[in-house]
């Protein structure tokens, strides 16, 4: 049997599976307690797929051999590819402590933390498994990741970098690195490292990746300007292509969220957006069986609401409202998006759910399950913001298919049929922004509940802040600070000098350093009476709000959750009534209440409203009097209810 185990081992090295183990089963019938012919079997089985078998001999392996650090680490791996984690989790440990030099047992359990969802036992095990083998180069890369994971960007460019000095050519780092560029708003480092990936291999998803990586902080009108017309250079030549792309949302893996912050039309440029990707893959714009002109059976219309942000997001605060009033004896109603969410927001639109659907990883799964549940309408609450939505959008999965504001950008998608919005927030030439069908509600898309006001609220003092000096405090994200914003803070903190501006962080601390730097050039020292806050919970959020004299909208794009939620303090809002819908919600908000004086048409106005509120505290008060007497009209609207009822019963039957 010597003989027939030396050349198991030689074809199994050989990559002949088949022969090998049927040698390795005949050392085995021979000796039944042959630890390694038993290892070698269960390696073998394991490498072939066949999991179940695997489990077999490598346990008897074990058993026979069970000082054996190197059995219990393959034992190990199989038992996590079966997603028996805890007994995974047992033999790790027992091989580590076996042999605490065993780098494969601490690299299997590091990645068996990571999925277990214990991100520092994951980065404590990495670092074990690095300090006994510097150059493990999927350790280096696995590291970076999570390291992005947490925000540690510029960790996680360490241990790409290791990689790629070690291996030039590894394209798996090249790429980490290029999207983590990309996350720190650098977007001409992200593009430059995407590029040498292209020069090693042809990569499609990636090319279009690149060709729509956008700056997050713009240094300037000009450079937005740039921006545009080399994205405009770079989607021509790529619809000129043939490119193939199997799975745009793994391979392309982005959508075009920073597209609608440079303050222009966005329609054209989604629609050849919209073109690349479905010439690149066939398989985006399938059609559900059921949508094939198939008559629709009699009862309840059968609505689909998916969105990736049905929690305590600003999504999920936009919609739980509506989902839950949706009558039950005229709908049937289909929840689709993520698994795993549990707070208040998510219980309650599960709750209203007929039915729930789970986003998964793989598109042409969620297709055909979507697929399955024969809708009579998918509404999308947001397209652009998450990859798996906005793909998905793509598929004809219900006979119509709408969306609303979300994410306040027309998408291009030629499946996609009717955005929904409102009269009060659309300009008179509205129609000539979206691909879509516009509907306009006479009221917001949204029945919002009034905001929960905790019992007690901070002061200032306990913010640091001065309470003598007057607090303009813009709330909203730092992607939203167009160059224009720069002349307004100056001339608020020019013609005010008791003025502070406030604002958070972003949510990348890399994107507020951009901002920074660009304050320094433009504003100068005025800049240092800017003073930028870390993130705070929801409850300080509304605090901060509370203490401030002036709230400020940013212009081009509006705030939405924020200014409900001054408007239910009683906070004034200065806001501009700009060009496109998603700069215009929060003076839509002033229309519904009857106010007309925050509204701004022009930045000098803008200004101007903004130094009067902050140093007038008569006229704030007023105002202030005047939302606090008007703002139940903002909450909990039940005209938007029948009217979306209108809208599917008349599009539908």
């Amino acid at each position: 049997m010597t003989d027939n185990f030396e050349k198991a081992k030689r074809l199994h090295g050989r990559g002949r599976y088949t022969e090998a183990e049927e040698l390795y089963a005949q050392v085995i019938a021979s000796n039944a307690c042959d630890a390694e012919a038993l290892y070698l079997l269960g390696t073998l089985l394991g490498q072939r797929g066949k999991l179940d078998e695997a489990l077999i001999f490598l346990e008897r392996a074990v058993n026979e051999s069970p000082k054996n650090s190197v059995y219990h680490c393959n034992l190990g791996v199989i038992e996590h590819n079966l997603k028996k984690l805890e007994q995974a989790k047992i033999s790790f440990l027992l091989a580590i402590n076996l042999n605490n030099k065993n780098v494969d047992a601490h690299y299997n359990l590091a990645k068996l933390y990571k999925e277990l969802g214990l991100t520092d036992a994951a980065l404590s095990s990495y670092g074990i498994v690095l300090s006994l083998e510097p150059s493990h180069l999927n350790a280096l890369i696995n590291l970076g990741n999570i390291l992005v994971d947490v925000g540690r960007l510029d960790d996680a460019i360490i241990q790409f970098k290791k990689v790629i000095e070690l291996n030039p050519k590894d394209t798996l780092a090249l790429v980490n690195l290029g999207n983590v560029y990309r996350r720190m708003g650098l977007a001409e480092k992200a593009i430059n490292t995407y590029g040498r990936v292209l020069s090693i291999h042809a990569h499609d998803g990636l090319r279009i990746r690149s060709a729509v990586t956008l700056p997050v902080v713009y240094k300037s009108l000009d450079h937005i300007k740039e921006v545009r017309e080399s994205l405009e250079l770079k989607l021509e030549k790529l619809l000129e292509e043939d490119l193939e792309v199997s799975d745009p949302s793994l391979e392309t893996s982005t959508t075009n969220f920073f597209l609608a912050y440079q303050n222009y039309n966005d329609r054209d440029l989604q629609k050849i957006i919209a073109n690349i990707h479905l010439n690149s893959c066939s398989r985006l714009g399938w059609t559900a069986p059921h949508c094939n002109g198939v008559k629709r059976e009699r009862g309840k219309i059968k609505i689909g609401f998916l969105s990736a942000y049905f929690y305590r997001h600003s999504v999920g605060r936009m919609m739980v409202g509506l989902i839950s009033q949706i009558p039950k004896n005229l709908f049937e109603v289909v929840v689709i998006t993520t698994n795993g969410q549990k707070d208040s927001i998510a219980l309650k639109i599960q709750g209203a759910a007929d039915h729930l659907v789970y986003l998964s990883e793989n598109l042409i799964e969620m297709q055909e399950e979507i697929g399955r549940q024969k809708l009579d309408v998918l509404f999308y609450a947001d397209i652009g913001m998450d990859v798996r939505s906005y793909f998905l959008a793509f598929a004809r999965l219900a006979p119509v298919q709408c969306l609303t504001w979300g994410h306040p950008d027309t998408t291009g998608i030629p499946n996609m049929d009717t955005f929904l919005s409102s009269s009060l927030i659309e300009p008179a030439d509205a129609k000539e922004h979206y691909s879509e069908n516009l509907y306009c509600f006479s009221t917001l898309p949204t029945f919002y509940y009034r905001p929960n006001i905790p019992e007690r609220l901070k002061s200032r003092a306990e913010f640091g802040l001065d309470e003598n000096q007057h607090i303009y405090f813009c709330p909203q994200s730092t992607i939203k600070f167009h160059p224009d914003v720069d002349n307004i803070f100056a001339q608020i903190l020019k013609g005010d000098q008791e003025a502070r501006i406030l604002l958070l962080e972003g949510a990348i601390r890399d994107w507020t350093g951009l901002l920074r730097n660009r304050w320094r050039k433009t504003i100068g020292d005025l800049e240092k009476r800017i003073d930028i806050l870390p993130r705070q919970s929801p409850e300080d959020f509304i605090s901060l709000q509370s203490i401030s004299d002036v709230i400020l909208d940013t212009p081009y794009f509006s705030g939405g959750n924020t200014t409900y939620e001054s408007f239910a303090l009683g906070k004034a809002v200065v806001t501009l009534d700009s060009t496109f819908m998603r700069g215009r919600v929060s003076a839509g908000m002033y229309r519904i209440m009857g106010i007309e004086e925050c509204t701004a048409l022009t930045l000098e106005e803008y200004i101007q409203t903004t130094l009067k509120l902050g140093t007038n505290s008569d006229f704030r008060r007023d105002i202030e009097n005047k939302i606090m007497e008007t703002n139940a009209s903002l909450f909990e609207h039940k005209d938007v209810v029948d009217e979306f009822i209108n809208y599917v019963t008349t599009t539908v039957l």
